[in-house]
């Protein structure tokens, strides 16, 4: 009888893998650049699910089964017409031809360390951890601000962008002999797997609300395994923009008991810290009376299931747009903004409210 995969062509670079070794699997364990052979396939239903994962649909496989008389033949067909109804009898091997070298992260890393090679970029090559800081950080916002669009295309790219900031990170931390990408891929893995034994070890139905009380256990949990002493808010970065760290404080204070037993105690702290700021008397009491009530309004966001950081980058997006179609309007009226009488700006305000409403 003919050996199936003696019918494919193999490409210079194959991987073989069995049928049963992706039961349970979410992504196939190896980088779609390189040919596949998936020998014995089985839970097709499953299967096309992982491939599709990372193939497109017009992705083309080629299916080898045996006929009764023992010999074997191959059928090609594309990702969108794999299903267990269309599979041949006695399905023996799926050929799954590779992917394009730039559609692996591997690749994406070679890019990487070619620009910081010496023969590379000279501006890549003098970036250190702190130089490429502050574009982290804005790469990050630009990311929030097509997350809050729900810009798909700008989602895809800014995630790009950071994914580039954390994959140079690493490249200049393995030049240097301090770390390298295995060693931050491990890291993330384990502590996710530590953190969440009621998916990896013992399965559990919880709710969300379960499932953060657990997260803090098994945080607590990993510090005294590591030896590592650490205060309840420690590990939230100070670097943070201030209304997510506050919420991140109130929400690490909450679960350990430093809460309000209902929302009217926020509201009535609220309407003390308001009264006490209208009573300050320096400039450096009415700062920190009004840092009060900010922090206060935090807790009101947290007890009303409201990220404060994510509802006041939406107000400004608001205003924005509004001030931008009551400056639109002065142009077509060919008055300047700026001598407008505040009565019309308020007109064009609400008639912007009204077409657009919140």
């Amino acid at each position: 009888m003919t050996n199936p995969t003696e019918l494919l062509k193999f490409p210079e670079s194959l991987v073989i893998l069995s049928g049963d070794s992706l039961v349970g699997k979410h992504h196939l364990p190896a980088p779609p650049s390189l040919g596949i052979i998936i020998r014995d396939p089985l839970n097709l239903k499953h299967l096309r699910s992982l491939l599709l994962a990372t193939y497109p649909s017009d992705h083309p496989l080629s299916l080898i089964s045996t006929n009764e008389s023992g010999s074997s033949q191959t059928k090609t067909i594309t990702l969108a017409e794999f299903s267990a109804e269309s599979m041949p009898a006695n399905l023996k091997a799926i050929q799954v031809p590779p992917l394009p070298e730039n559609r692996t992260f591997e690749f994406f890393q070679h890019v990487v360390a070619a620009l910081r090679a010496p023969d590379g970029c000279p501006w890549d090559r003098k970036q250190t951890h702190q130089t490429l800081r502050d574009d982290f950080l804005q790469e990050v916002y630009e990311l929030l601000d097509a997350l809050d669009r729900l810009d798909l295309d700008s989602i895809s790219e800014e995630l790009g962008d950071v994914l580039l900031h954390v994959v140079i990170q690493a490249q200049i931390a393995q030049e240097s002999g301090e770390f390298n990408m295995g060693d931050v891929l491990s890291h993330i893995s384990e502590k996710l797997i530590f953190r969440h034994e009621h998916v990896f070890a013992k399965a559990q139905k919880l709710s969300p609300e379960e499932v953060i009380d657990r997260w803090e256990k098994m945080k607590k949990r990993e510090r005294e395994l590591n030896n590592t002493k650490r205060g309840m808010l420690d590990g939230i970065s100070k670097a943070m923009p201030a209304l997510s760290m506050a919420f991140s404080y109130q929400k690490r204070a909450a679960r350990a008991g430093f809460d309000w037993d209902t929302v009217e105690g926020v509201w009535e702290k609220l309407s003390e810290e308001i009264e006490e700021f209208r009573s300050a008397q320096t400039p450096e009491q009415c700062a920190d009376e009004l840092g009060d009530i900010l922090f206060t309004l935090v807790n009101l966001a947290r007890w009303s299931k409201i990220d404060p950081e994510t509802a006041l980058r939406m107000a400004n997006i608001r205003f924005f747009e509004r001030v931008s179609y009551v400056e639109e309007r002065a142009n077509e009226l060919g008055k300047d903004l700026l001598e407008m009488p505040l009565s019309e700006k308020d007109r064009f305000w609400e008639e912007y409210k009204g077409s657009h409403p919140a």
